[in-house]
């Protein structure tokens, strides 16, 4: 196993999901996933990071970045229906000033500046309401937002807006493009996830993880060049776990096809040509995707809800329909809406009108590879792996979520490398593998980064999924890193750990020196902010 190496600091941030940084000001600016911004000084040095300040925004905030002219941007999500805006604020000496919003569209959840700091493009994923599946369902548009940018006033920044209604079902399908759902159209079903803007400022690209796809926006013309396909990955030949029932990692022969489904992506340019980097998470549409109530009595008790309080309720959540109060009680007949048995650990969507659901009685795209009829015996006998219900046939086979993976394309989408097994194998390595995601994408390549150094380029891949198997509280991050110098023979050389810290979500590259800098890691679960010191002394 190749290094393993602690962060130089790690700040305690109470959320922190994706990070920005300011060279000039040496200012860390951090969407924690909720309603706040923090601003985080490394003016002393990175083994000494002080928090400045905490701005409540108004919504919940997914993505920020800066330009190179200081100006912090914010997608925010303003109400329930996840309409989008762009706050921006200028720093100066440690502070920000409120610059005002434009609008974007739905659910803005990745943004990013061009390196001249004129133009942001922002990823607006239009992802469907929790009641996906029912009468009550919304889907709104996906779409991509380009501003640009007022610098006196960017309150006053032109904004386009461009959606996929120039796409149609069938051509995109013809290429190997995902479209399914309950709105099978582009304009609908299509969901842009994260936003790379290319080094030379020409291209945008942006993942659709669902759509196991990549579009390439034109920033001149501001039209969607393209879309291409992320391509099936076939596993067989590469040994891989698919079952979280042998408490291990025991990968073994399995015949399938992976949707690779990238979350992040980062772009790259080598001998005058641009790459597309992207890390394979692979990501289902399942609604509602959280739920509301956890059963807390021993299994098999009788539970019952509903909007009358007669005291000594359990629980009391917020009917997301109806705004009204419900009421969950530990016995029978108590609420006037009805009862429902569960056991312990259990978890429920409870609302009055569709009562207490599951995280899949509305819609999912997910089927246990025990429950199909025909592909690769050993995976059916096995009854885990949770596969594309839409996408397996008896023809092309068995279909799984996400390439478990990075990869990397030319800007046209021919694919040049994927990394196939090799991170289950470095986490496992490291102590690290969580064998309860077997079945289920394993490791989660989240996010990655490249860095140039001297004539060299890394990339640093943020993995969603693995923690330490001997910690008793199970946190621990792992980050491996890979040289790409040659885009085509990525070469492992080491992996960052961080021991409080868990589920990086986004990261930020600080050069420092000729020789190195420094890798900024935002952890999701934990919501610590950690940094890495790495230079070429170290591989």
């Amino acid at each position: 196993m190749a290094f393993l190496r602690g962060p130089k600091s790690s700040l305690e941030l109470g959320g922190a999901e994706i990070v920005a940084y300011d060279p000039k000001q040496k200012l860390a600016a951090v969407v924690t996933g909720g309603d706040s911004l923090s601003l985080v000084s490394y003016g002393a040095s990175f083994n000494t990071p002080t928090v400045l300040d905490e701005i409540t925004l108004p919504g919940k905030a997914q993505s920020v970045a800066i330009n190179n002219k200081g100006l912090i941007a914010v997608a925010v999500a303003i109400n329930s229906d996840n309409d989008g805006r762009v706050f921006f604020y200028q720093s100066k000496n440690n502070k920000a000033a409120a610059k005002g919003s434009v609008a974007v569209g739905n659910l803005p959840d990745s943004i990013a500046f061009s390196e001249d700091g004129s133009l942001l493009v922002s990823a607006n994923e239009g992802e469907p309401n929790k009641f996906y599946g029912t009468e009550d369902g919304v889907d709104p548009k996906g779409s991509i937002s380009i501003l640009r940018i007022n610098p006196e006033k960017p309150r006053r920044s032109r904004t386009t807006t461009l959606d996929f209604s120039g796409f149609t079902t069938e051509g995109l399908r013809s290429e190997g493009i995902r479209i399914s759902g309950e709105n099978p159209i582009p304009v609908q079903d299509i969901e842009p996830e994260y936003v790379s803007i290319s080094p030379n400022g020409r291209d945008a690209f942006i993942s659709l993880q669902e759509n196991n796809a990549i579009a390439r926006v034109d920033l001149k013309r501001r039209k969607i060049k393209d879309i291409f396909s992320q391509g099936l990955k076939d596993w067989s030949g590469i040994s891989v776990d698919t079952t979280d029932s042998d408490e291990a990692y025991n990968p073994g022969a399995r015949s399938f096809m992976g949707l690779r489904m990238a979350d992040g992506i980062d772009t790259f340019q080598h001998k005058g040509k641009t790459y597309v980097i992207t890390a394979n998470e692979g990501d289902g549409r399942v609604r509602p995707d959280d739920v509301n109530f956890e059963a807390t009595l021993p299994d098999g008790s009788t539970y019952s809800y509903g909007n009358n309080n007669a005291g000594g309720a359990l629980s009391t959540i917020e009917d997301e329909l109806t705004g009204e109060t419900i009421y969950v009680y530990g016995s029978s007949d108590v609420g006037n809406a009805g009862n429902f048995e569960a056991d312990q650990g259990d978890e429920f969507f409870i609302t009055l009108k569709y009562g207490p659901v599951s995280d899949d009685d509305y819609y999912s795209d997910e089927v246990r590879s025990g429950k199909l009829d025909s592909g690769d015996a050993v995976l059916i006998e096995e009854g885990r792996l949770k596969t594309v219900k839409d996408a397996n046939d008896p023809i092309t086979g068995i279909k799984g979520f996400g390439g478990r993976s990075f990869s990397i394309y030319t800007k046209q989408g021919s694919l040049i490398y994927d990394s196939g097994n090799l991170l289950d194998q470095i986490t496992a390595a490291a102590g690290f593998y969580d064998d309860g995601r077997s079945d289920d994408k394993s490791i989660e390549p989240e996010s990655v980064i490249t860095a140039s150094i001297k004539d060299r380029r890394f990339a640093f891949i943020g993995l969603e999924r693995p923690y330490n198997q001997n910690d008793p509280e199970e946190l621990g991050t792992l980050i491996p890193v890979f040289e790409i110098t040659n885009p085509a023979k990525p070469n492992y050389v080491g992996s960052f750990t961080s021991a409080q810290s868990l589920s990086p979500e986004g990261l930020a590259w600080v050069e420092g020196g000729s020789r190195g800098g420094h890798l900024l890691v935002a952890n999701e679960v934990s919501g610590t902010l950690d940094a890495f010191r790495f230079h070429l002394g170290m591989v």
